[in-house]
């Protein structure tokens, strides 16, 4: 398979896990605070379900928090029916151990 033909089927394959990592980084752009510590999705092919997961240096903002579910609404609309989405907002003030789902499309740390 060509690269380019791999690429245009992780854009349009929801049970690949790629495809849930580019769809939230995609949703980030733009979103990101300095409150927001992480931000990180894991899916379940098996159950249609899509994990998403903030964690934030203290308890967010209110507006951060909003922000951060527009995001989450922005994930599952690139998801086809029947797939929902779950989403978790921790706060984990640093020096905190972040808790990230199985892959990581922001890191503050990492930036």
């Amino acid at each position: 398979m060509s690269v380019g033909n791999r690429e245009e089927n992780l854009m349009n394959n929801p049970t690949d896990p790629e495809y849930a990592l580019r769809s939230l980084r995609r949703a980030l752009s733009g979103a990101t605070h300095p409150q927001l510590r992480q931000a990180s999705v894991e899916i379940d092919a098996t159950a249609s379900r899509v994990r998403v997961r903030f964690e934030y240096d203290g308890n967010p903002e209110p507006d951060i928090l909003d922000a951060c579910q527009v995001v989450s609404t922005e994930v599952i609309a690139d998801f086809p029916a029947p797939w929902r989405i779950d989403e978790e907002h921790r706060s984990v003030a640093v020096p905190g151990a972040l808790a990230p789902l199985r892959h990581v499309a922001y890191s503050r740390d990492a930036v």
